[in-house]
């Protein structure tokens, strides 16, 4: 059965069936990702700064934004 098909499948419960089913799923999901990383035997490391320059912030960020914006008149 594929995720797809486990999607749909669920989707035809009623909304407290679906309530219920949920944390089970998310145990699942994180059983499946310890097992993968257990296999594999390295997690993924995040390495800081890999896309640094993809976005400016500009000098006026934490300036405090007109009564024109939170008006809705922009």
């Amino acid at each position: 059965m594929t995720l797809t098909d486990l999607l749909n499948e669920a989707k035809q419960l009623n909304l407290q069936e679906q309530v219920q089913l949920a944390p089970q799923l998310m145990q699942w999901i994180e059983i499946k990702l310890n097992e993968e990383t257990a296999s594999t035997g390295k997690k993924k490391i995040r390495k800081p700064g890999l896309n640094r320059g993809c976005f400016l912030i500009s000098d006026e960020f934490n300036d405090p934004l007109s009564d024109d914006f939170w008006l809705g008149n922009l």
